[in-house]
């Protein structure tokens, strides 16, 4: 069920719980009734509309409160400025476009422009593949190799370190996930990079 904003939830206090457990004070069935409609879910709305379906009249429930058997919480109204405009001008509610880009490397921190054409993208995926085969089989033992594939910029960098990350990710539960890996990034690696078509 879901209630509206704003609204207050009605709740049993402790003295109108123990009147529907063992009737001490003598009251009567429609005041039983909305005792029982209370039940901290659903919001007085809710309740009273329930209760006069039952043949129940409002001044029930509003005398159920004055005896202290159902506490109605205060739902403080609160303004919020939906057109404000933050300080730097920008009144979006996404975190700024710097947090969401990807995790610098080494080109990028060089300082040296980066050429479209000279990415090698089969470079980069078998890369990737590998720091990510390592990150899901081997995240303590295969961190230094982790580091090193991160910082190798070449084929010739990443080919030797394919008998590195094989070690890492060799084990016998593990070998037909490391030896598809593995097979994969040596087709990646053996593709024609940028300056060979």
């Amino acid at each position: 069920m879901q209630q509206r904003f704003g609204e207050a939830v009605p709740v049993k206090t402790a003295v109108g719980a123990a009147e529907l457990a063992h009737r001490s004070r003598g009251l009567s069935q429609r005041h039983r009734t909305v005792l029982l409609l209370v039940d901290g879910q659903r919001p007085v709305s809710r309740v009273l509309a329930t209760a006069q379906a039952a043949g129940v009249q409002p001044a029930v429930f509003d005398e159920l409160v004055s005896l202290g058997m159902i506490e109605v919480p205060v739902v403080a109204h609160i303004e919020l400025p939906l057109e404000a405009e933050l300080a730097g001008g920008d009144s979006s509610l996404l975190p700024p476009a710097r947090s969401l880009l990807p995790e610098s490397g080494w080109s990028t921190l060089s300082g040296a422009p980066v050429d479209a054409a000279a990415v090698d993208r089969p470079l980069q995926e078998a890369r990737e593949l590998l720091m990510r085969a390592l990150r899901a089989q081997a995240p303590v033992s295969g961190s230094l190799t982790l580091m090193k594939l991160r910082r190798a910029t070449s084929r010739d960098e990443v080919e030797a370190l394919l008998d590195e990350v094989e070690q890492r990710l060799r084990r016998p539960h593990r070998m037909i996930v490391a030896a598809q890996t593995m097979r994969h990034v040596r087709h990646l690696l053996g593709l024609p990079g940028p300056g060979q078509r």
